[in-house]
């Protein structure tokens, strides 16, 4: 199956060329474990490199917090951003805005969501798409519907061939019963593999099990899922990364330190912590 590179060279390594084209990858693990920064680059190596335009959706940073954080890790992302190679959008500004809107849920309420959209938001033409999405963005949150349209006008409007969501924690916040989040996810989850898109999503862990994941379902529409994990060694504590799964392929399986540098995540392929 082709690979595409994600844009780390010690994962690159560890997956054998990459992650199989057109599949969905969960990244897991703490805060502060890298979970962003990787995601970060896979969506920047298709851009810059690979000839794949990526759309970024953040729903917990700001656009101007990720274009830095990029920055600051030896990325250039600002020849890019805006451009049909590379996107990044906030939605997070956009739960605030529903959040924050007084009075009945309408027509005006949309049009000036739009309108004042335009400089937080690359594209808002996605707001008209279905009426679920705006039954979704009445209640002041995003769905797994509103994600569906984001994406859908991104490969009409700039064919983008690699996807990254930043952080499914933020969307499953919509869903009351844990039914209709697995139900949604899951639907969600066919989409992109229809859409025939290479997806990072981004979940968090909520235990000292690394692999255990905040809602307990994310995995079930992955086809890889990669562990960032913050372990203690010997009274040291240590980034650690472990490919849990990846389907259509061979792949290593073992747990590896990596560190975060000024270029980014640099993962010592040769090195295994043990326990």
């Amino acid at each position: 199956m082709k690979r595409v590179k994600v844009g780390v060279d010690g994962l690159d390594q560890l997956t054998q060329g990459g992650l199989p084209l057109d599949t969905v990858t969960l990244v897991s693990g703490p805060a502060g474990s890298g979970k962003s920064l990787l995601c970060m680059q896979f969506a920047y190596c298709g851009a810059a490199e690979g000839g794949e335009p990526a759309l970024y959706i953040t729903l917990e940073e700001s656009t101007e917090s990720i274009l830095r954080a990029m920055a600051n890790y030896g990325m250039d992302p600002e020849k890019l951003h805006g451009s049909a190679k590379l996107k990044i959008m906030d939605l997070g500004w956009l739960r605030q805005e529903m959040n924050s809107q007084d009075g009945e849920w309408g027509i005006a309420a949309m049009e000036g969501i739009m309108k004042e959209g335009a400089t937080h938001l690359v594209n808002t033409d996605w707001l008209k798409e279905e009426s679920q999405v705006e039954r979704e963005l009445a209640e002041g949150m995003v769905g797994f519907r509103t994600l569906e349209a984001v994406v859908d006008i991104f490969i009409k409007k700039d064919n983008i061939k690699r996807l990254v969501i930043d952080s499914v924690a933020a969307v499953g916040l919509y869903y009351e019963k844990p039914e209709d989040l697995r139900k949604e996810l899951f639907r969600f989850g066919r989409f992109l593999k229809e859409k025939k898109l290479t997806t990072m999503i981004i979940t968090e862990s909520v235990s000292a099990v690394a692999n255990q994941t905040r809602y307990g379902v994310e995995h079930f529409i992955a086809d890889a899922h990669i562990v960032l994990g913050l372990r203690n060694v010997r009274g040291e504590f240590k980034r650690t990364i472990t490919i849990q799964k990846m389907r259509f392929g061979a792949h290593d399986i073992g747990v590896h330190p990596f560190n975060i540098t000024e270029k980014g995540i640099d993962i010592n392929v040769r090195e295994y912590i043990r326990f």
